[in-house]
């Protein structure tokens, strides 16, 4: 029997309750549009999870969580946050939000092209971390500024299609873990906590999204050391 299905199943809720979450936005069901976008991103966790228990891992497979993941994760978050809080800005804050979907497809047509060149971390912020973040932050009750949601969300979209580094947890990397960038995402996600304790989810998922960007920038500025003593070893060398 082709157990393919039922792992292509998992997947297909995924992209079930990224549906559901769209149309609960534009019911103005807000709280249980976010509340699909968390169920997808359980679905998530364990399609892949489930294809590989048995046996069943195909292109097929691998195309569908794309496709889903976009629904779920670009689609559905943009949709939930322009219909609670920026449909009054129109056109303003439909092309950021749409921007948040495209590049949610980008994110995850190169992760599908470098699958087999990037490992031990992700290349962008995961798709699945702007549901995450979406979801927690209209649970929480809480409303920004809304040029200041506008801002965030050019700044998740951007940082999906960077090369910005996130651990993936799955392996080794060559990606050092600096404890300065931790420290200071632990203490941003205890002040947000305390200042708004409903905020806690959205806040830890926020603290995520810094700490790959201070971490790859110290990453970066050791390399850069590195290739600096490299050269100036390179020319003591020569004047030997």
């Amino acid at each position: 029997m082709n157990k393919s299905w039922i792992a292509n199943g998992v997947t297909a809720t995924n992209g079930f309750f990224g549906a559901m979450s769209i149309f609960m936005s534009i019911e103005g069901a807000f709280d249980i549009a976010a509340i699909c976008i968390l169920v997808s991103m359980v679905a998530d966790f364990f399609d892949g999870r489930t294809a590989r228990a048995l046996h069943t891992t195909g292109p097929l497979g691998v195309e569908l969580d794309s496709m889903c993941d976009d629904i779920s994760f670009g689609i559905a978050p943009a949709t939930l946050l322009y219909a609670s809080q920026l449909r009054e800005y129109g056109l303003v804050a439909a092309v950021p939000c749409a921007l948040l979907a495209v590049s949610c497809a980008f994110r995850l047509a190169r992760f599908n092209v470098k699958s087999g060149e990037v490992h031990g971390y992700f290349e962008g912020l995961p798709c699945p971390m702007t549901g995450m973040i979406t979801a927690g932050y209209i649970l929480s009750g809480v409303v920004l500024w809304q040029p200041l949601t506008l801002a965030l969300i050019l700044l998740v979209a951007y940082l999906m299609v960077s090369e910005v580094h996130y651990p993936d947890n799955k392996g080794a990397s060559a990606d050092q873990l600096h404890w300065q960038a931790l420290v200071f995402c632990l203490v941003l996600f205890g002040v947000l906590t305390f200042l708004a304790p409903s905020s806690w989810f959205a806040s830890l998922c926020l603290a995520f999204i810094i700490f790959g960007i201070l971490n790859t920038w110290q990453n970066r500025r050791k390399a850069q050391r590195k290739r600096r003593k490299s050269r100036r070893n390179a020319g003591d060398h020569k004047e030997l």
